[in-house]
């Protein structure tokens, strides 16, 4: 009988997937939204990417949805070494924090095209009411989410050059740090 040693914990194959298409996704959206508003209201290429950035604000939503989804039916273990009580709190809350920004983010954005009797296959921004609450709660949320996104990446760097791999539970063993 062979004496298996046991396998560090790693994500599911559907939650790095899940994981890195939303990574793609979200700097696909990014772009689509700063190119957005750089654009004047009536220009055709303009209504393209606000189209494009409403769909692809809709995939995320649903990626989102599955993640929390997955994280609910099986809670994920922390990462090696981190045994801190404010490290692990710290984590909690910056993982089911970027899940419900995301999930703001997409509410208010489709909350903006519902309350302009539009969708994301149908948006116009020249017919855009820009004085929807909802425009100003999707701005506040992206900025949340990109201080949620910097926190996220420095905990992951800190963690992988002081503690352990963690790469590796999403699929990227590389040899950085404590790789």
């Amino acid at each position: 009988m062979k004496n298996k040693t046991a396998k560090p914990f790693e994500f599911s194959t559907l939650s790095k997937w899940l994981h890195w298409g939303s990574m793609f996704l979200l700097f696909a959206l990014m772009a689509a939204g700063t190119l957005m508003v750089g654009l004047e209201d009536g220009d055709p290429q303009k209504m393209t990417i606000y189209r494009i950035h409403g769909m692809i604000g809709l995939l995320i939503v649903l990626a989102t949805i599955a993640r929390i989804v997955i994280r609910l039916r099986r809670p994920q273990p922390l990462p090696e070494g981190m045994t801190e009580t404010w490290n692990i709190w710290l984590h909690n809350i910056i993982q089911w924090g970027i899940y419900l920004v995301l999930l703001g983010i997409g509410i208010s954005g489709m909350g903006t095209l519902a309350l302009n009797n539009m969708i994301a296959f149908t948006a116009d921004p020249a017919a855009l009411d820009r004085t929807v609450p909802t425009i100003q709660g999707h701005f506040l949320m992206t900025r949340l989410y990109l201080l949620l996104m910097i926190l996220h990446v420095a905990g992951v760097l800190r963690h992988q050059f002081t503690r352990s791999n963690v790469l590796r539970r999403m699929g990227l063993n590389i040899p950085l740090g404590k790789a």
